[in-house]
């Protein structure tokens, strides 16, 4: 009974410090919530896959139990191989990707997994490293200063979204299973966006959404934040009002390089409509929930 009530009493403070930041900021910090959990992880790892499934069990445990009280985790198939915690680390061969692997090149302003109908409403980085202080870049669509014609032809005029080179496959630039997708819609409590320049594709002969759009990515810039994770701090970024991004970095591969851990969770926001039918090109989530797409 005792044992029950202590669980229910950490779930409950849990709950109430990973609630899904709906300020204007879209993020917030929990500074040092994993730091009894870090200890010596041993050497950054040189690529997401050469980290054993033990290597990190208690610090895993412990940022899935503080994520899973965020909202539902999950895991995409084709990513990572399914995994639930990502290690997200400077990889050689993705080092000038626009992937989180990447090190030489800034990544750009996107929200993650852009492509998807049910990608995350939460983006959850666990710092286990970070000795040079790499900071994570994060802009709120509900800080940008963009005019009011703007917000309306990117609310308005869709465009076409593709998943990022962190997935297995490749997709044609406009083929059968491209979907068009709106930039910014306007939820019960504000503004919300949709946004990952390097995956895009505008449509042909359209300028002035291609001038609103690239003064969407300014904006952006102007009203940023950067935000440095210490050991055992955890970033809260909801997918739905904030983009991140990263500077570029000297990677050394030496086993002293940056290393966050990353987990995606869905909450309860409601998105439009219009996305109910979009195919996600055939990504499968998988977690410890059923299935958040019927069929998959």
């Amino acid at each position: 009974m005792y044992g029950d009530l202590v669980q229910a009493e950490l779930a409950t403070a849990l709950s109430e410090l990973t609630r899904t930041p709906v300020s204007d900021s879209g993020h917030c910090v929990l500074k040092g919530i994993l730091s009894d959990f870090v200890g010596d992880p041993g050497p950054t790892p040189k690529s997401w896959d050469s980290v054993g499934p033990d290597h990190t069990r208690r610090l895993d445990l412990a940022f899935a139990l503080v994520a899973s009280t965020a909202g539902r985790i999950f895991g995409w198939k084709s990513q990572q191989d399914g995994r639930l915690v990502h290690n997200i680390v400077p990889s050689k061969q993705f080092a000038d990707k626009q992937v989180g692997a990447s090190s030489t090149v800034r990544l750009e302003w996107h929200t993650e997994d852009s492509y998807h109908p049910e990608r995350p409403e939460l983006l959850l980085l666990a710092c286990v490293r970070n000795p040079d202080e790499v900071g994570t870049d994060v802009s709120s669509i509900r800080q940008a200063d963009l005019s009011k014609d703007d917000v309306e032809l990117l609310s308005t005029v869709p465009v076409l979204l593709y998943p990022d080179d962190s997935y297995a496959g490749s997709w044609g630039a406009d083929g059968e299973d491209a979907a068009r997708m709106l930039t910014l819609w306007e939820s019960a409590d504000g503004l919300c966006m949709r946004y990952d320049p390097p995956y895009t594709k505008l449509l042909d002969d359209q300028p002035e959404l291609r001038a609103a759009w690239e003064r969407l990515g300014e904006a952006l810039d102007r009203c940023a934040t950067t935000v440095f994770a210490a050991p055992g701090d955890v970033v809260i970024v909801n997918n739905d009002i904030a983009a991140h991004a990263r500077r570029p970095f000297k990677a050394r591969y030496d086993g002293t390089d940056r290393w966050l851990k990353r987990i995606l969770a869905r909450g309860t926001s409601q998105r439009p409509d219009t996305e109910r039918d979009e195919p996600g090109y055939g990504q499968v989530q998988i977690g410890p929930y059923p299935s958040l797409r019927v069929g998959t």
